[in-house]
């Protein structure tokens, strides 16, 4: 993985030098169009992805481009990680008159869902435990369970007022998530007997003994909110805007009667994004995105835990802090908490745009720092955890940032089609060592 970062980031620099040059296209596009892809993808935390997927658009005359009136978005792809997507996401700003219409549909089957505990460097991670190499080893999905999910998301977003940048929003999120172990067995179905996993405990099955995860919780549950807050977005465009900025304040609420476990909490989530243009005709653009998630009252079920209110989402999941969508390059779902700050600071650069099969187009590269940390403690009990092997997986050590660091490369269709891909190096080895992830979209 090493290797193809490499290759990547000097076939960047080879491409960027000489193509910086080209003008910019003054291109509109009108009706419709789609992108129409083989699902061929790679990510750190999940594997090789195949299957396929289509993003059609509706621009209708064109006098709004490069920003569209319908986006309809279909993946039914797998991953050699042994997880499964299946997934409709739809996105208008018109169905509805002035108010912009968002749903999602989402089955994601995880086999193996990353687990590092709670509350970030309060928790041991041992590498080594993962290396099949080291005399230390125990289990390639030591820190892994498996994880079902299913999604009904959808979001409404108003006008206040004319010609204003402030917009209410409201919605609703259902989610059916089913928990366990990893199935060790089917794993091992097709392995030689030398990369058979061992059948032992991982660090999940170790925090249910040891009840820090409840019987309540363990097998998962059913749980809907209900969302409502205000957006502040004076954006150039929706996808890798050039100026303006782009907030949202979320107050999200479970009631009980919402939650199979007969639970309820209240988190609120705001998230501030904001964009420079650089250069006059905006090759180069400075980008930074802050987020605050922050538990108000209640039990929030640890499954849930990583999940970030928004009113759109660029990707099948919405959660962190890790991975592809938070901190890129440290693994995924590493700082988990009832409270998290988060921040993303970009160099975004236009390397070459033109036309393409009448089509505008684009190659763009972008350099990014990662940051996060847990605000708020999730409270767990770690009364029934052996002394003798307690500082093997806990510490007595507040928690404090995490970076990360890397690059990558973006080719964008009619500005609202792109493909990405990012590599990014963990600071810390707590955190991991650096993740490579190809997928659509920029970050923020």
């Amino acid at each position: 993985m090493k290797r193809l970062a490499l290759l990547a980031l000097i076939l960047q620099l080879v491409i960027s030098v000489p193509l910086y040059a080209q003008k910019d296209s003054t291109y509109r596009k009108e009706g419709f169009t789609f992108g129409l892809l083989p699902a061929i993808s790679f990510d750190a935390d999940l594997g090789f992805q195949y299957g396929g997927l289509i993003n059609l658009y509706w621009y209708g005359d064109g006098s709004d481009y490069p920003n569209y009136e319908h986006s309809l978005y279909l993946e039914a792809s797998q991953y050699t990680g042994g997880s499964t997507l299946l997934r409709l996401y739809y996105d208008s700003p018109k169905i509805t008159g002035k108010i912009r219409t968002t749903a999602d549909i989402t089955w994601f089957s995880d086999l193996a869902i990353d687990f590092y505990g709670f509350n970030g460097y309060q928790t041991q991670y041992n590498t080594s435990w993962e290396d099949d190499q080291s005399h230390n080893y125990v289990s390639r999905v030591f820190y892994r369970h498996h994880r079902e999910m299913f999604r009904i998301l959808t979001n409404f977003k108003g006008p206040i007022g004319q010609d204003s940048p402030f917009q209410w929003m409201g919605g609703l999120v259902f989610f059916d998530f089913k928990i366990g172990s990893v199935n060790i067995d089917w794993l091992n179905k097709r392995k030689d007997d030398e990369d058979k996993l061992p059948q032992t405990d991982g660090l999940y099955d170790k925090y249910v003994n040891w009840s820090i995860i409840s019987d309540t919780e363990k097998d998962g549950g059913q749980h809907a909110y209900l969302k409502t807050g205000l957006s502040f977005d004076t954006r150039d465009r929706q996808v890798n805007a050039s100026k303006g900025v782009w907030t949202e304040l979320f107050l999200t609420h479970t009631p009980s009667f919402f939650s199979s476990h007969n639970q309820q909490f209240t988190r609120l989530t705001l998230f501030h994004r904001q964009y420079f243009s650089l250069t006059p005709k905006s090759h180069l653009i400075f980008a930074y995105r802050l987020g605050w998630q922050h538990k108000l009252s209640g039990h929030i079920p640890f499954y849930l835990l990583p999940h970030m209110a928004s009113s759109v989402l660029t990707s099948a999941t919405s959660q962190g802090l890790g991975g592809s969508k938070s901190l890129r390059g440290i693994n995924r779902n590493r700082v988990v908490g009832d409270g998290f700050i988060l921040s993303n600071i970009e160099l975004r650069w236009k390397m070459w745009r033109t036309k393409l099969f009448s089509q505008d187009f684009y190659l763009a590269s972008n350099f990014f720092i990662d940051m996060g940390f847990i605000t708020q403690d999730y409270s767990i009990s770690t009364d029934d955890v052996p002394l003798e092997i307690y500082p093997n997986y806990f510490t007595s050590k507040n928690d404090r940032p995490h970076w990360s660091f890397g690059a990558g490369l973006k080719a964008a269709l009619n500005e609202n089609f792109v493909l990405s891909a990012d590599y990014g190096f963990a600071k810390d080895e707590q955190d991991g060592s650096s993740g490579l992830y190809i997928s659509l979209n920029y970050l923020f």
